[in-house]
This record gives structure tokens, C-alpha cells and sequence, in this order.
């Protein structure tokens, strides 16, 4: 059972591997799950064992492959036994239904915390992915001042030219309207700890964090696709310090025959299938954007919440729903649990889909808007630091 409650029958494990550990500790346990990856594995962890060489750290790499059907195990211990890895691979059969990714990243990380000495933080990435030499190291910069940080994913260049031709002729319009988006909200909503240049992305392929956190957390969503977007939501519910880091990168695949059905290559298939996508779910017009993060911002600086936070509320956004009135601010605990309530309920944030297309008209108002208030910050003393626009600027 994990943090979904769910209790499930525990998988069958046909095969394991412990070697290499030469009797140090773990400072880190990286957890890579794979299934069916016999093509990309070897890849996967010459590029992890480099990134473990450049660190200087004793790591533990914790492979956790499950329901495959060629020899993903065999060329996984392969590499690991070539390159002197700490390890554990474990090939793993779960029962129909009973998970997929999620509940096989979740299952490595607790193992990691069986291990006498187990490790104090926490990294993981895809199979798919060939994480970038300074990876470990710049996930370790990054969590001294965070508690979760999601990485930079960069789809693999050659694939990318491949699929070019079948791409939606907005599509580069919907990439110029997030850089813009992201810039906005870093003025109506910053965080310390997540200043620019950030990203929004939650993927898998590249996510460190420290146990604490984790604990917190409950583990990883048993969920077969989307459990990485489902752990940035608990996170932020429970006010953990996310950071969405530029420095660690990843370089994984745009193939699109995936392992899990409505995992990345279902939606890029669609994408490359459609005349007109949606673009990403967080992503919608530019006032309905300004008003979301604007009130997102002005209640959190009020956070601990006074009583009053329902006239702040209805001042911001309208009219509070009858069944908030009488509820106190502190049964929610937190500001991130307080806010996906709100989202969830007022019809003000009820969200509505951009296209790309929608994108590319939206995108002179967006603009517009973000030089107001830029330069609002500035006249009211309020905004990022002159060097802080720079790094803005670096995000583009």
C-alpha cells in the first residue's frame, strides 16, 4: 500500500542482483525504473556512471524492471558489473492492474531505505533517458536551498529532426508563450526557492529530492503513467520547497511507441497527429492567466491565512461558493492544499484549454501584459533584482 491507499498483491520477483558496494555507504540512491528498454539501457547507464564518476559521491543505482519481455535485467548487470556500480536490479511481475512506472519508482526508492546506511537523498530518471555528465552533481546544488527538484528534459536531437515534418505548424508558438507565461509568474507569484531561469515541467526522466521530503510524501503515486505530474501536486499541497532546476538535464526520447499507454509518446503521437493540439494543461489566455498566479500570489504572502481570507478571496476573484463560507483558512494546514481547493471549486479558476493556435494569438497580449507588470514591480521597488531579469532573459 502507498500514498493512494491502495493495497495490492505484491509482485513476483524472478530475478535480483546486489554487487558492487565495496563496503561504503550510499550517500544517493538513483532509482531507474525500465521495461522492455533492452535498446536504450546500456546507454542509460554509461551515462548515469559518468555523471556517478563526475559527482565524486558514492552512489547506489536501484534498477527496477518490471512485466518485460526481452533482456532489459541481463544488459542492466551487464553495465553495472562493467562499470563498478554500487547496484541492486530487481526483475520484478506484477499482477494485471497492479502498477506500472509509478509503483516500480516507488519500490526502488524504499528499498533504498532498507539498505544498512541507507542514503539521504533521492534521484531518479527513464530508462529512455541519458542523464547529462554534471547531473548529480547539479541536482545536489540544487536541493541545499529545495526539497524536490524537477529537472531540465531535452528530447534527443536525432529523434527530434526525425519527427520535425510531423510536427503542428503552432508548435513553436505554444513553446514561445510558456517562456513568456513562466516570466509572468515569476512576477505575480515568486519563490525564493525557484527563481529563473525555471521551467513548469514534472517529468520522471529527471526528479531528485531528499528522504525527509519523500517521507512526507508517502512515496511515489502507483499510478501506470502520470505519477510524476501526481507527486508535483501532492508536493505542493504540502508546501514543500519545489524546485523546477535548468542545471540537471536529461536527454530522452521523443519515440512514439512508449511503454505505458497515455505516457509522453501517446501525447506527442497525438500532437503529431493533430493539425491543432492542446497545448499543456497549465498554459490558458493571457488575463485568465495574469488573474490565476495574481491571486495565487497576494493570498500565499498572506499565508498563515486571517480570518478575512474569504473577503481577499472575493475581492480577487468573485464570489466565494456557499460551502467555503464558515470554513476556517487553518483546516487546510497549508497554502498548497488551501490553493488546489480553491482551483478546484471557484468557477473563476476553472481552467480553459489553449490550442496552440490559440497560442500564437494570445501571445501579443501575454507580452503586453508582462511589461505592465515588470514594470509595475519595478516602480513599486517590489520586483526581482536587475540581475535577476537577466537570468529571466537567459530563460527564453
Amino acid at each position: 500500500m502507498n500514498a493512494s491507499g491502495r493495497q495490492l498483491p505484491p509482485p513476483v520477483l524472478l530475478r535480483a542482483e546486489q554487487g558492487c558496494s565495496a563496503g561504503k555507504p550510499w550517500e544517493i540512491a538513483v532509482i531507474i525504473p525500465a521495461r522492455n528498454e533492452s535498446k536504450r539501457i546500456e546507454a542509460c547507464l554509461h551515462a548515469m556512471a559518468d555523471s556517478v564518476a563526475r559527482s565524486g559521491r558514492t552512489v547506489g543505482v536501484i534498477v527496477i524492471v518490471n512485466d518485460t519481455t526481452d533482456d532489459t535485467v541481463s544488459k542492466a548487470i551487464t553495465v553495472l558489473r562493467a562499470r563498478s556500480l554500487p547496484h541492486l536490479a530487481l526483475d520484478l511481475r506484477f499482477s494485471p492492474g497492479s502498477g506500472g512506472v509509478g509503483r516500480a519508482r516507488d519500490l526502488g526508492m524504499k528499498l533504498s531505505q532498507r539498505i544498512p546506511h541507507p542514503p539521504g537523498l533521492l534521484m531518479t530518471t527513464d530508462a529512455d533517458s541519458r542523464v547529462d555528465p554534471a547531473w548529480i552533481s547539479a541536482n545536489l546544488t540544487e536541493l541545499i536551498g529545495a526539497q524536490v527538484v524537477f529537472g531540465t528534459v531535452i528530447p534527443d536531437p536525432d529523434e527530434l529532426a526525425q519527427l520535425r515534418p510531423l510536427l503542428p505548424r503552432h508548435f513553436l508558438a505554444e513553446q514561445k508563450y510558456a517562456q513568456a507565461a513562466i516570466r509572468l509568474v515569476n512576477h505575480l507569484d515568486p519563490l525564493s526557492h525557484d527563481p529563473v531561469p525555471r521551467h513548469r515541467n514534472h517529468a520522471g526522466a529527471s526528479i531528485a529530492l531528499t528522504v525527509q521530503a519523500f517521507a512526507r510524501l508517502g512515496g511515489i503515486p502507483w499510478q501506470p503513467v502520470s505519477e510524476d505530474r501526481a507527486l508535483a501536486l501532492r508536493a505542493e499541497a504540502l508546501d514543500l520547497r519545489i524546485r523546477h532546476a535548468t542545471a540537471p538535464q536529461v536527454i530522452t526520447s521523443c519515440r512514439l511507441d512508449g511503454r505505458a499507454e497515455g505516457g509522453m509518446a501517446t501525447t506527442l503521437r497525438a500532437r503529431c497527429s493533430q493539425e491543432d493540439p492542446f497545448c499543456d494543461d497549465w498554459l490558458e489566455a493571457a488575463e485568465s492567466l495574469a488573474r490565476r498566479y495574481h491571486a495565487k500570489g497576494r493570498l500565499r504572502s498572506l499565508w498563515p491565512a486571517p480570518s478575512s481570507i474569504w473577503s481577499v478571496v472575493h475581492q480577487l476573484l468573485g464570489p466565494v461558493a456557499g460551502r467555503w463560507r464558515g470554513t476556517r483558512p487553518d483546516e487546510f494546514g497549508t497554502f498548497g492544499s488551501f490553493w488546489q481547493h480553491l482551483e478546484a471549486t471557484h468557477p473563476a479558476l476553472a481552467r480553459q484549454h489553449l490550442r496552440q493556435s490559440d497560442a500564437e494569438r494570445e501571445l501579443p497580449l501575454l507580452l503586453a501584459r508582462l511589461a505592465r507588470t515588470s514594470g509595475a514591480a519595478f516602480g513599486n521597488h517590489a520586483g526581482p533584482r536587475p540581475r535577476d531579469m537577466c537570468h529571466a532573459h537567459s530563460a527564453q
